[in-house]
């Protein structure tokens, strides 16, 4: 499955090319937006489950283990985006031929998804984030076809200049382990995988994780110089609470609003909550190193 930009990408051809090496055989190759095809593909003519290898980023990561949740398939991952957090936080190697390669000689591995339910619609399943403010506006930007196309590598930071100098706050209601809390904030984040940041490798995880919990991250309308200090925090893994922004470990999160309140989902969108997010454990096998 492949996202258009890495369709287009010299990374690609080097990964295809180290997956004949390595004795891969691409039965089928569709671009991300055929994904509905994807159950029809999912068996072997003799039946056993067939790897399906996602190539490109997040966004194209998150859509195919959302359809490969609960399934025998395992996921195979070429990280060809920008941010490519889930295979960080997998120590999945960036480098396309090396990514290939581990597909070859890696394990096979079950890790946790996160899953949204909202009042209408099907659940929906995230690998590592759904957020709700600041992103949500970056999102926007980001991921217009125009935009990358005229500003290419500086797109991403195209994209966060304006989101802070756009930002508007929101006012929402968070359950968790029977407590309601009423916040006014800037940014929502619900973490499935621990790796945030693209290449600054942020970190939300404090040094005790606990198994099969969701971290959260609330920003309240800090200053630039408070959020600042906190991704540096993250950056250095220092275990430590920062005025206005909010950690939690959970479960199970309900999130309502007076107003709908836009959702990205592994960094595209996804229409609105309310609604109620959890972790599904052991949801999705996926190819990692012996040594993950």
């Amino acid at each position: 499955m492949i996202s258009p930009r890495a369709g287009r990408s010299r990374k690609l051809t080097r990964a295809r090319r180290a997956l004949d090496r390595h004795g891969i055989h691409v039965a089928e190759e569709l671009e991300i937006e055929h994904l509905d095809r994807l159950p029809e593909l999912l068996r072997a003519p003799d039946g056993e489950p067939r790897l399906v290898i996602s190539a490109g980023g997040d966004g194209t990561v998150g859509s195919v283990a959302g359809q490969l949740a609960g399934t025998e398939n395992p996921l195979g991952i070429l990280p060809l985006g920008t941010g490519n957090d889930f295979a960080r936080s997998l120590d999945i190697p960036l480098n396309p031929r090396r990514a290939a390669r581990l597909l070859a000689t890696g394990e096979i591995s079950r890790v946790d998804l996160g899953r949204l339910t909202r009042p209408v619609g099907p659940p929906r399943y995230f690998a590592h984030a759904a957020t709700v403010g600041l992103n949500v506006d970056f999102a926007k930007l980001a991921t217009r076809a125009s935009v990358r196309g005229r500003l290419g590598r500086l797109t991403y930071l195209a994209a966060a200049v304006y989101a802070v100098r756009e930002r508007t706050t929101f006012t929402c209601s968070l359950q968790h382990d029977g407590v309601t809390d009423e916040l006014h904030l800037l940014q929502l984040s619900v973490i499935s995988a621990p790796v945030v940041g693209g290449a600054l490798g942020l970190t939300v995880r404090g040094p005790h994780p606990a198994e099969h919990r969701l971290d959260v991250l609330a920003v309240e309308d800090v200053s630039p110089p408070k959020m600042l200090r906190a991704g540096l925090f993250l950056l250095l893994g220092i275990n430590r609470s920062v005025p206005g922004v909010r950690a939690l470990q959970v479960e199970r999160l309900g999130v309502d609003s007076p107003h709908p309140l836009g959702l990205s989902l592994d960094g595209e969108l996804d229409g609105s909550i309310p609604g109620q997010f959890e972790t599904v454990a052991g949801a999705l096998h996926v190819v990692v190193s012996p040594r993950s």
